[in-house]
């Protein structure tokens, strides 16, 4: 089958979108309308033996144009790359992606599955977003933002998608769901496995009707576990995978980490799974299944160094980092009231630092002249460092640390990362004009391609504001 090539216009136009409705709904809520928020040509993946070699053009003794469809529907663009930075409608920039003809349909709600849709959006995905009822990134934080349901965080997970809202209760809206499907390369979604179920969008059901396409599915719990019907969020999830216990032996506090971790490593680990099955299927023409559960994917980020000891049977040490659960593993108060980051790894490290803090006797003392670390006495090194950090002010560290070739960084509080010297260098956060919104900021993203560049193609948009154009276009195959 091949797909009909539908390019919405790369404009962010304000529509009366509807509103979502006030039904609560978690990871798992079973009433979702679709969104898409990209402006790419999409085309079907073509089925196994008739992809062309990867990168090229589909048909040969012809030149391939920007917009032809090479294999598994991926763009076969020849001539030169256009830069990110050209400007385009309404605040977003031009150029194709490298993900440029491939179509997403994303059915998943808060931080997780936004966040990995909006990456692949972002390498030029064609994103149609399935809407939750109520999707709590377009109220987070509360009381914040210029419209309802526009709210910081909906920003900042859904640029680069369209959005379209569907009743997927109504037979005729899973109708428009499915033929939504036909020409998608891939679904997201972070519903529970029951409610996809319960609305005949089980694995099972969507492959044996599309076997093409890539079915990713991440939810808080392996769906097959004794955990699997629990809704998640992030904090269930630091919990459960050791994270508040790590804070609780470096610090003894309880408190959650302050940043959705757990949400945007899982949203990392799904941006790469089906990036590995958009790989597969370029090249068989074969869909699969994808799963991530986020406890998985934090136990696994968490035990990278903390697994420690405990890794050989019989354990051959404990659990845990000593340098990172130390109370020691903190940043340097300087003279004047700022803060440095300088955290030594080496026993030379240790002395660089106390010369730096104005301990010469501690800094000849000869243990540093080992290449073995004895845990009591590397600590206690760091423990005279922080105490008398204050002998410098910030600059002057800088200037000692960066003469002796050592890592370092100022703590800069968040709220200045915007005026940030380095982030304004790199040019990293950028003011754009947002259609219904006004005047926001945008962290762009930090990935940066020579030929096939990232770009910001479409605002996040309100709730249903393309779903007129999109089911019109996949109305009129039917």
């Amino acid at each position: 089958m091949t797909s009909p090539n539908r390019s919405g216009p790369d404009t962010d136009t304000a529509t009366g979108a509807p509103s979502p409705s006030d039904a609560d709904t978690g990871a798992g809520a079973a009433d979702t309308a679709l969104s898409a928020e990209t402006d790419t040509s999409t085309g079907h993946p073509a089925s196994t033996g008739s992809t062309a070699a990867a990168g090229t053009a589909a048909s040969a003794g012809t030149a391939a144009s920007a917009d032809a469809a090479g294999p598994a529907g991926t763009a076969a663009s020849a001539g030169t790359a256009v830069s990110a930075d050209a400007a385009g409608p309404a605040g977003t920039t031009t150029g194709k992606g490298p993900l440029d003809g491939v179509t997403v349909v994303d059915l998943s709600s808060a931080v997780m599955g936004p966040l990995a849709t909006q990456l692949l959006g972002d390498f030029g995905a064609d994103v149609i977003r399935v809407e939750p009822v109520r999707d709590v990134a377009r109220h987070s934080p509360a009381n914040i933002g210029r419209s309802p349901g526009m709210a910081p965080l909906h920003l900042q997970v859904n640029r680069n998608k369209r959005s379209v809202t569907i009743d997927l209760k109504d037979p005729a809206g899973r109708e428009d769901l499915f033929a939504l499907l036909a020409d998608a390369h891939v679904l997201v979604t972070n519903m529970r496995a029951g409610a996809l179920e319960r609305l005949g969008l089980g694995y099972a059901e969507v492959a044996e009707r599309l076997p093409h396409l890539i079915y990713a599915h991440a939810q808080g719990f392996a769906a097959d576990s004794s955990r699997g019907d629990r809704p998640a969020y992030d904090e269930v999830i630091q919990a459960s995978s050791g994270l508040v216990s790590l804070q609780n032996r470096a610090a003894g506090s309880m408190q959650f980490v302050p940043t959705l971790i757990a949400d945007k490593t899982a949203a990392l680990y799904l941006l790469g799974g089906v990036l590995a099955a958009l790989y597969h299927q370029q090249r068989t023409g074969e869909g699969q299944e994808i799963t991530l559960a986020m406890a998985d994917a934090m136990i696994a980020v968490n035990l990278v160094e903390h697994l420690a000891g405990e890794l050989f049977v019989p354990p051959a040490g404990e659990v845990g980092n000593p340098l990172s659960l130390s109370d020691t593993h903190a940043a340097m108060r300087t003279a004047d009231g700022g803060a440095i980051a300088a955290v030594p790894y080496t026993n030379e490290g240790v002395r660089i630092l106390l010369k730096g803090a104005g301990l010469d006797d501690a800094a000849a003392d000869p243990a540093w002249d080992s290449p073995v670390i004895d845990r009591e006495v590397f600590t206690a090194g760091v423990e005279k460092v922080l105490a008398n950090s204050t002998h410098r002010t910030t600059a002057e560290w800088e200037e000692y640390l960066t003469a002796h070739d050592v890592p370092y960084a100022r703590v800069v509080d968040i709220a200045e990362l915007p005026d940030d010297p380095y982030v304004r260098e790199v040019e990293l956060i950028k003011e754009r004009e947002h259609p219904t919104e006004g005047t926001i900021r945008v962290v762009e993203s930090p990935l940066h391609f020579s030929a096939t560049p990232v770009g910001f193609r479409r605002h996040a948009e309100r709730a249903g504001q393309s779903t007129a154009e999109v089911l019109a276009a996949t109305r009129a195959d039917r």
